[in-house]
């Protein structure tokens, strides 16, 4: 029997019409074949064979969703993160960014940290046209060193044309140590070439005495130093703010003036001058010296008094502590000797140096200072003490420790008395009666 016919069993019919197809009620309900050892088609656009959506349950399906919503939520977590870092350090590069700026734009239009010098500005024949061109001349030049801030300072301060028109062109000769509106002012009070000028402060010249100085040298005018002395406002140095009420004296600031050489400008900013010799005392007065003064039982201005008395009267600086200590026991013990002044020969024409000196105009605007006629130590100090006689006032002699009295021959010769006989025996020794 042939093959064919041995398929087709004993039936006697054709095999396609023993052919079955058995479906069951799954398939049908899902409408898939389910067909033995076929694998389940999968979706082009799943990973697997468990993304097929058609084989989930609802359930599935909303566990499914809710899994989904949740990888969203810590996704959007973590960009708000990343978002909120990036923010911050953008907020606080900005901000030193801005800082920076502004101390050091307020530094550059203060002058703080700029060396002392001069520089030279040339101005276009031109002219200036506008505030960037003048910052950036002043910038070349080394006048400033913030361009931008200056600008901003002279928009700031509405400046026009009309300003820039008071700037002649040609070359200014400026100080380094200018701040912006002194720059500006300077610029426009015209083609000035500044020319500094060494003066020399000798220890012990008195505020009149520095006015003349000040003048014989063209750094400003006598009169108007001495007005400026009491009418400006220097309470901004420690020092000078710590001295109280100065009603009572000629000159606010005598003392204070540190004696020592000077480089000024002619025709100097007064600011600029008296500032110099605050801060030169400010300097000289360091915390050692603060701490014995401190110590010695008086005030930084009692010292100052006493140290001013103690340098005219001394003939030198080995002198002073003697002298100190004669004025020390005076005020501390004197009255029990009988003695309650300081009997100072320095003190009897201040502010001037003895009757010689006095103006006929001035002849009774002293007298308040004469330590013959009060106790105590004058009203304030009669001149600039040194750092000698400054140490002399805190450290008295010793060796003085016994004496009242003390007088000088014409050469320096120094004589001292613990009363009044030896000191008129002293007197005729140094050749004074």
């Amino acid at each position: 029997m042939n093959d064919r016919q041995e398929r087709g069993g004993n039936s006697g019919q054709p095999a396609q019409e023993r052919f079955q197809l058995q479906i069951d009620e799954k398939d049908l309900a899902t409408g898939q074949l389910n067909v033995p050892g076929r694998r389940k088609a999968q979706s082009p656009y799943g990973g697997g064979p468990g993304s097929d959506k058609g084989y989930m349950t609802e359930k599935e399906r909303r566990e499914e969703a809710k899994a989904h919503k949740k990888r969203d939520k810590l996704k959007a977590r973590k960009n708000k993160r990343i978002f909120s870092l990036v923010w911050l350090c953008m907020v606080v590069l900005v901000s030193l960014t801005l800082a920076s700026y502004l101390i050091k734009g307020s530094n550059d239009f203060l002058a703080v940290g700029r060396p002392e010098g001069t520089t030279t500005v040339t101005i276009p024949d031109t002219g200036i046209t506008d505030v960037d061109q003048l910052a950036q001349l002043l910038y070349d030049s080394g006048a400033i060193d913030q361009p931008q801030f200056f600008s901003l300072y002279c928009k700031v301060k509405s400046m026009d044309q009309a300003d820039f028109d008071l700037i002649d062109t040609g070359d200014y000769t400026l100080a380094t140590n200018l701040d912006y509106e002194d720059l500006i002012n300077t610029l426009q009070s015209g083609n000035v070439i500044l020319e500094e000028v060494n003066v020399t402060i000798p220890e012990g010249y008195n505020v009149l005495e520095i006015a003349a100085e000040l003048e014989k040298n063209e750094v400003c005018d006598a009169q108007e130093f001495l007005d400026y002395v009491n009418s400006g406002d220097f309470t901004n140095y420690e020092e000078v703010a710590q001295i109280g009420d100065v009603s009572g004296r000629y000159y606010a600031l005598e003392g204070y003036l540190f004696p020592d050489t000077y480089t000024f400008y002619k025709n100097d900013d007064l600011d600029m001058v008296i500032g110099k010799m605050l801060n030169n005392f400010h300097e000289k007065m360091s915390e050692d010296i603060r701490e014995q003064i401190n110590a010695s039982g008086m005030t930084m201005d009692q010292v100052i008094n006493l140290a001013s008395i103690i340098q005219n009267e001394a003939a030198n600086a080995s002198d002073m502590y003697m002298v100190s200590a004669v004025l020390h026991n005076r005020l501390d013990w004197g009255a029990e000797a009988g003695i309650y002044t300081l009997g100072c020969d320095s003190t009897m024409f201040y502010p001037y140096r003895n009757a010689a000196a006095v103006p006929e105009t001035g002849a009774l605007s002293y007298g308040n200072y004469n330590t013959y006629e009060l106790q105590g130590l004058p009203p304030g100090p009669i001149s600039n003490p040194g750092m000698d006689a400054i140490m002399a006032a805190l450290k008295p002699s010793a060796e003085g420790s016994s004496y009242l009295y003390f007088c000088h021959a014409a050469d320096g010769t120094a004589y001292y008395a613990s009363n009044e006989y030896d000191h008129m025996y002293n007197r005729q020794l140094a050749g004074l009666d």
